[in-house]
């Protein structure tokens, strides 16, 4: 691996100047979310992770790619049922879909600090044969301290826009040395392998196996809780979605509304934020211009005056889906990256986003060359958009099953990311001599 280059000691450094910073940004954040102000000791590597050595240690951040890793994550346990599984996160939403998908069957806690003491210690207890980072969660001292025991490491469904290349090129001793560290890229497109490459990933160890997004399809658990909201969902009216906006991006959703109304006087929007804490905040802010409905329970009824439901829970986001006509992917009008269209592909919508979707550009790319998705840049064009396919069903109906075909031509990540996830772990056992013999384990840091 070689010494630590002398940007590599800077880093390790700003990182102890901000600590504090980010302990008191927890506490910020737990006035509006509490589960921030909570399991500090996991975030300090201070948390006693009773887990046998050998397994599989997955980092999935957020909430996102919490549900993006979990298909993979449930193969990964099927072909090996006694290897230990932890999962690390980095928000409550990620932890939540965690505790909520998995339970006692794998072990989670919030990934520590990247200090290196603490991921040292954090790596010496966990001891995995196999770290596997989510996209472009590249963290320094967990991949070197990693590799110091022998651990293969991999990133899965990796994607690096021209955004983020342009920062890691801005450290290019520290991020070289990082990515040569990097055991295999299982990468979505060519344009991410090539800058992986770039930036100094061993070309013979990237690969390109699409994006798992792909992948995605309806739950046994999303399907029962589709059909249990509609059995009470009274509205027999067009609906269209705006899901998992961002601040500044709701008052644009509903100026496009409060036009939308004056030609389609019963239409109904959902409104579902991306981050809770903002769940109170969008109410308010659209109860005062429209009759506003702030969803708490599972039940579909709702009044025949309301024209704005807001949602409360990303949890039902599938359920939101099932309902609208009309499916606008937040994230895309202010500058945020866009979200995954791909939810509302796997449900035959038709999909409309904004300008800036950098975070999945290759996937929303595809959608529209198979005219599955249109781009709009501001409210009014929303609007216009929304009009046009309300009045034109064909249309509609057309934009909705190339969504779902689209999706279907390039499934098949998951299957790929499994494959290669199996393989390194083979040759880690080989090399290491940990988990050759496993026994059954249900540690859970939650408890």
């Amino acid at each position: 691996m070689g010494d630590l280059s002398m940007l590599h000691f800077i880093y390790n450094q700003l990182m102890r100047v901000l600590l504090p910073l980010m302990l008191i940004r927890l506490k910020s954040k737990s006035r509006k979310q509490p589960e921030y102000g909570i399991r500090w000791d996991e975030r300090l590597g201070k948390k006693q992770i009773l887990v046998p050595a050998g397994g599989i240690l997955f980092h999935v951040a957020s909430l996102g790619e919490a549900i993006s890793a979990t298909p993979i994550i449930q193969q990964i346990m099927q072909h090996n049922p006694t290897t230990p599984i932890t999962v690390t996160s980095t928000t409550p939403t990620g932890s939540e879909q965690i505790k909520k998908v998995f339970a006692e069957q794998v072990t989670h806690c919030y990934l520590p600090f990247d200090l290196p003491i603490i991921q040292r210690r954090f790596i010496n207890q966990i001891q995995p044969n196999v770290l596997v980072l989510m996209e472009t969660e590249l963290w320094p001292n967990l991949i070197f301290h990693a590799k110091r025991i022998g651990c293969k490491v991999m990133v899965i469904n990796a994607r690096m826009s021209k955004k983020s290349a342009s920062g890691y090129k801005k450290l290019a001793k520290l991020t070289q040395q990082m990515m040569q560290r990097i055991d295999l890229v299982a990468a979505q497109f060519d344009s991410d392998a090539a800058r992986f490459i770039q930036l100094g990933c061993k070309a013979e160890h990237v690969k390109v196996v699409g994006n798992v997004k792909f992948d995605t399809r309806l739950t046994d658990q999303m399907l029962h809780q589709i059909n249990e909201f509609k059995q009470t969902w009274n509205q027999a009216r067009p609906v269209w979605l705006a899901a998992s906006t961002h601040k500044n991006e709701e008052e644009l959703v509903l100026s496009a509304h409060k036009k939308l109304l004056s030609h389609h006087a019963n239409l109904l929007l959902i409104l579902l934020p991306r981050h809770p804490d903002r769940f109170d905040q969008v109410f308010e802010l659209s109860s005062e211009q429209f009759i506003t409905e702030l969803k708490t329970d599972s039940q579909g009824k709702i009044s025949e005056q309301t024209q704005v439901l807001v949602g409360d829970t990303l949890g039902e986001m599938a359920v939101y889906i099932s309902l609208a006509d009309i499916v606008f992917m937040g994230g895309s009008l202010v500058n945020s990256g866009g979200h995954n269209p791909f939810e509302a592909a796997c449900q035959q919508k038709a999909i409309l986003s904004g300008p800036h979707t950098f975070n999945f550009e290759k996937s929303y790319q595809v959608l529209e060359d198979h005219q599955a998705c249109t781009r709009v840049n501001n409210a009014v064009e929303l609007s216009t958009r929304i009009d046009e396919l309300l009045n034109q069903r064909n249309k509609m109906s057309s934009m909705s099953i190339n969504a779902l075909e689209c999706q279907h031509k390039y499934q098949g990540a998951t299957a790929q990311t499994v494959k290669l996830i199996n393989n390194q772990l083979e040759i880690a056992i080989k090399t290491t001599k940990r988990g050759q013999v496993f026994t059954n384990h249900k540690a859970n840091a939650y408890n």
